[in-house]
């Protein structure tokens, strides 16, 4: 568990699962190019592959995100492990809780995290073009834009990169 006396990031449960699926939407969806809308056991696969990789201290880290306060998931955040002390960060924060700081508080716990724990010099941050609210949060944490790639789903990612420790 880490927190930051606002948000509390904690891996996700079996029954985390129903809330994570009611946090899904149509922003989502087209961020991350999903196929369709997940179902129950898609996410239940998700946290049963997310749990599995903290008990054989994998390459991947996933937390749900919560306030201190409240028991509502608020999104998630995901660290994967890269080639060259790098990791891979990702976030998701549902409607009703966006624009309020989240993801940024969450992302700073997990990249001091990724320095602390991974042994990582580095993030990188990918997101569509046109995801303004992702580039203005990597822009927020001193990441710098690298480059453009592809994506899996045919739309290009502008690829962001930020050194660790965040200064």
């Amino acid at each position: 568990m880490l927190t930051d006396g606002v948000v509390v990031l904690r891996p996700l449960a079996a029954d985390d699962a129903n809330e994570w699926l009611a946090g899904e939407d149509e922003e989502q969806l087209r961020w991350f190019e999903a196929p369709r809308p997940a179902q129950l056991s898609d996410v239940q696969q998700f946290i049963t592959a997310c749990q599995e990789s903290w008990r054989e201290s994998g390459s991947h880290r996933h937390w749900g995100i919560r306030k201190v306060d409240s028991m509502d998931l608020l999104g998630g955040v995901d660290l994967r492990a890269l080639d060259n002390q790098q990791v891979n960060l990702s976030y998701v924060v549902f409607p009703p809780f966006r624009r309020q700081g989240v993801a940024r508080r969450a992302s700073i716990l997990a990249l001091g995290y990724a320095a602390t724990s991974m042994g990582a010099t580095a993030a990188i941050i990918k997101m569509l073009h046109g995801n303004e609210g992702s580039q203005h949060l990597a822009l927020s944490l001193g990441a710098r834009y690298a480059r453009d790639e592809p994506s899996d789903g045919g739309g290009t990612f502008q690829v962001f990169e930020v050194e660790l420790p965040l200064g």
